[in-house]
């Protein structure tokens, strides 16, 4: 009988949460994309990403539309523009949910 009790991980709906992240973040265009909202301040829109990045406006929004969907980033309209800005307290708390993995 194992009488050892394993650690809380912050919670199932944070694991999850946690997972979307990182399935987010599996990939190196999205890794580049959160690179450069980052370097321009914290916020870019799609125009500026896929022209710094050269790739298609497409690509990039689809892209764009995986980081949202997992919360990673925001959006912001400014007339026309949808500018996205990285979320950094939602990330801060998924690498604090998956430092107990370690």
């Amino acid at each position: 009988m194992n009488t050892h009790t394993q650690p809380t991980l912050a919670g199932s709906d944070h694991l999850r949460a946690s997972m979307r992240i990182l399935r987010a973040l599996a990939h190196p265009l999205r890794l580049k994309i959160i690179r450069v909202i980052h370097e321009n301040d914290g916020s870019a829109n799609v125009g500026e990403i896929y022209e710094k990045l050269k790739i298609e406006q497409s690509i990039a929004s689809q892209h764009l539309r995986v980081l949202r969907q997992a919360d990673l980033v925001k959006t912001r309209r400014d007339r026309k523009f949808i500018y996205y800005a990285l979320d950094y307290e939602r990330i801060a708390r998924t690498t604090k949910a998956i430092s107990v993995l370690k």
